[in-house]
């Protein structure tokens, strides 16, 4: 509202719109898009029409197609000729690559992370599990809406990097703070809670080797969740 309480017209709304710098509006757009896409509310193998982003999002065509580019360069939606811009489908050699991927450097961290590990750091894991059943619960009544199943998957992210910091390797953590971004929609696709509370218990042992076959375990069986949901879910995925 201005100064002389008058509510601007819409020709001066539309005004301000348009000085919003270009490449604003391109990001807003691509964070949006991505994160919809990470956490599923865009599902792999999903037709996106410009011209229904652009209403949505109250901007022309042009910063749609610009987010789109920055999309494909993250290997997240695929031009297809005749087609359009899609999704890209969850490849199953990428799921297993992932996967592999995360035991090999998840199941070092909790090792590291056993013999190290702070009460404080325990209580925190503690409280996350807490927080995970709450949002999950949350989710399971609105099965709708996104905002819990993302509260769902930033605690899921949150706990595993917890372990990750605990290691004490700065690497280590950076390596699966990038995994863990790359793979954040495999994760929706077969998210397991109850092996975490099995996970802290085995780090309070200080046991190494008895953490990183807990946190082994858990990511395999997160990895055969997934491919479970491939075989009901085949057009979201490609071989």
């Amino acid at each position: 509202m201005s100064g002389t309480g008058r509510r601007p017209t819409g020709a001066e709304s539309a005004g301000r719109r348009q000085q919003r710098p270009a490449t604003s509006r391109k990001l807003r757009v691509y964070r949006t898009l991505r994160q919809d896409i990470l956490t599923l509310a865009l599902r792999p193998g999903q037709l996106l029409v410009e011209r229904e982003l652009a209403a949505r999002f109250r901007v022309s065509k042009t910063p749609i197609r610009e987010a789109l580019a920055l999309l494909e360069q993250d290997g997240l939606v695929e031009i297809v000729p005749r087609r359009g811009v899609l999704v890209t489908p969850v490849s199953v050699r990428d799921v297993r690559e992932l996967f592999e991927l995360r035991m090999a450097l998840e199941g070092a961290a909790a090792q590291l992370a056993a013999g190290r590990i702070t009460e404080d750091e325990l209580a925190r894991l503690d409280g996350l599990i807490a927080e995970s059943r709450g949002a999950q619960a949350e989710a399971a009544r609105r099965p709708g809406e996104g905002k819990a199943w993302r509260r769902l998957l930033e605690i899921n992210r949150a706990f595993h990097l917890t372990i990750a910091r605990a290691s004490g390797n700065v690497r280590l953590v950076r390596l699966i703070e990038r995994t863990l971004d790359e793979m954040m929609r495999l994760i929706a696709l077969g998210y397991e809670i109850g092996q975490h509370v099995e996970i802290v218990a085995a780090l309070r042992t200080g046991d190494g080797e008895q953490a990183r076959l807990a946190m082994v375990n858990h990511v395999r069986t997160t990895l055969e969740s997934v491919l479970k949901r491939e075989v009901a879910q085949g057009a979201a995925f490609r071989s």
